[in-house]
């Protein structure tokens, strides 16, 4: 790529729009009851209504599998701004999706069909799409500009590239793991804020000049990128394969979330083994098709790389125990500690940063690091860091309002030890593999680096439900048995098994330390 800009301001202004649709992906999560609200949704659609979030997750997860691939084919520049722009048009829709797109929508339907529907249904459909439409942005240019900052800052062995960008692709690439992460992760807290201070919508109208602006610049400023040639055509077959694979595993798994909202906590939703059931069937198409594609859009050949390999593993585990981390704070503060929910939600936001704000700011070091040392050690010492501050965390307990700060003080300095340990992984983990992969597939390798830690999540989200609400009740009857009263069985219950499952997330972060000591040290990434 030849360009006249430093790389790392090329890097800061591709970061801005992928922070603002990682925080679009959680954003809504705090801003959805009043959603409901303002649109008069009923009660009994409150499970549709979920869809506004898990929607944008799949959506975003979908859209990683093959425009990576893309952008191998036809140039980072052009399918980035593509992304941007659906970003933005999904942003808009999203902001006005109860306003004219309801009053078409039901012209529409008049025009072929008898009787009047819902105006309230017909909203949260078009909110829902809208939201599809502006994940499948967000999520494209994620591995997109991660490659494009693969090719800003080559590795070692590609000489070819300007040698004052080379040795610092782990720091590029670590950066935009990171504000992909950190953008997410404060998505409930930046949400929490609009919706104390602010009109809902306010979120998605900011998106509007932002991205108009990075659109603007990153056309105007990146005109001299050259692209790159690259024999071969899109697989659209593989990629539909692969798509439908992930969408079917993350409704599946996803359908745990609502476990603990039945009585009958023990068994899950009919439909949830079927799509377990239908992702691995089309996994398995997706493995044929691949072995047999001549330009396939994920050789498979790179999972016989020791790096890639390796560090898809470690992704995978890390992504697992973050999300135990993510889900369980706030709900040990609104249990254990804050007297109301709303109190809950706003100590919950501010708290949970001192894990995602350290892990956002360790990941710099930690592609410093591994440039200069390799990959290994970083990683490793990062995993330790990570299981330190989750073993640390089993110790919580519950606390008074009068005692709160000191309580707040304690967890703080816990999850800035497991958020500096995850954000040190970052940057070796995306170099280990991104590097490990051929220049004619780094856009599809980048995508994967994001893709395992998604399910890792996906999977930590589901696993964690279950166990929290069947351990729950199992030990609320223990604890009842032995004479506690009610509040007291809950209280205890609930602490032991927060405990549990921070035991449980040190035992998947010390699980991905097998990988990473397979990581081979080498910076280049040979094996």
């Amino acid at each position: 790529m030849k360009t006249s800009l430093r790389p790392a301001l090329v890097i800061a202004l591709i970061s801005l729009p992928i922070f603002l649709g990682a925080l679009d992906l959680t954003v809504v999560s705090a801003v959805l009851p009043q959603v409901v609200y303002d649109l008069e949704i009923p009660q009994t659609e409150i499970n549709r209504a979920a869809w506004i979030v898990s929607g944008y997750l799949l959506a975003y997860t979908i859209a990683m599998t093959f425009m990576g691939r893309l952008s191998d084919l036809i140039g980072r520049r052009k399918v980035y701004l593509l992304a941007l722009a659906i970003f933005a048009l999904g942003s808009y829709l999203v902001a006005v999706a109860d306003e004219w797109p309801v009053r078409l929508a039901l012209r529409g339907y008049y025009l072929f069909f008898e009787g009047r529907p819902d105006p309230a249904q017909v909203a949260l459909l078009l909110l829902v799409t809208a939201r599809i439409v502006q994940a499948f942005g967000g999520g494209a240019m994620v591995p997109v500009g991660m490659a494009l900052a693969s090719d800003l800052f080559p590795s070692e062995n590609e000489a070819s590239i300007a040698a004052d960008a080379a040795g610092r692709r782990a720091q590029a690439l670590g950066t935009i793991a990171a504000v992909d992460t950190a953008g997410w992760v404060v998505g409930h807290l930046y949400g929490g804020i609009i919706t104390r201070y602010f009109d809902w919508k306010l979120i998605f109208w900011l998106n509007l000049p932002l991205c108009a602006l990075g659109f603007a610049l990153i056309a105007i400023l990146l005109r001299e990128q050259t692209p790159k040639q690259l024999a071969g055509q899109m697989d659209w077959s593989g990629a539909l394969w692969i798509a439908l694979s992930l969408a079917a595993f993350n409704l599946g798994f996803a359908s745990n979330e609502s476990v603990a909202t039945h009585e009958s906590s023990e068994s899950l939703p009919a439909y949830a083994p079927p799509m377990l059931l239908a992702a691995l069937l089309f996994l398995l198409l997706f493995i044929w098709r691949e072995a047999r594609a001549e330009f396939p859009i994920v050789p498979l050949r790179l999972f016989r790389q020791r790096n890639f390999a390796a560090a898809s593993a470690a992704n995978f585990l890390i992504g697992f125990c973050l999300f135990i981390g993510i889900a369980n704070v706030p709900l040990f503060i609104n249990t254990l500690i804050a007297p109301t929910l709303a109190q809950g939600a706003w100590d919950s936001g501010w708290v949970l940063s001192a894990l995602t704000v350290p892990m956002a700011l360790a990941s710099i070091p930690g592609g410093w690091w591994s440039d200069r040392r390799g990959y290994r050690w970083p990683a490793l010492v990062g995993g330790m860091g990570t299981i330190a501050g989750f073993v640390a965390m089993t110790t919580w307990e519950a606390a008074t309002p009068a005692v709160k700060n000191s309580a707040y003080a304690t967890m703080i300095l816990h999850l800035v030890c497991a958020g500096v340990g995850i954000g040190l992984t970052i940057a070796p983990i995306a170099a280990a593999a991104i590097n490990a992969a051929p220049a004619s597939y780094r856009g599809a390798a980048s995508a994967l680096v994001i893709i395992f830690r998604l399910l890792g999540m996906t999977l930590s989200v589901s696993a964690i439900a279950s166990f929290d609400q069947a351990r729950f009740n199992q030990l609320s009857g223990q604890f009842l048995a032995k004479g506690y009263d009610l509040l007291q069985a809950g209280t205890a219950a609930i602490t032991q098994v927060i405990s549990e499952t921070f035991w449980i997330a040190a035992a998947a972060a010390l699980l991905a330390l097998i990988p990473m000591m397979l990581i081979h040290k080498d910076k280049t990434g040979n094996s």
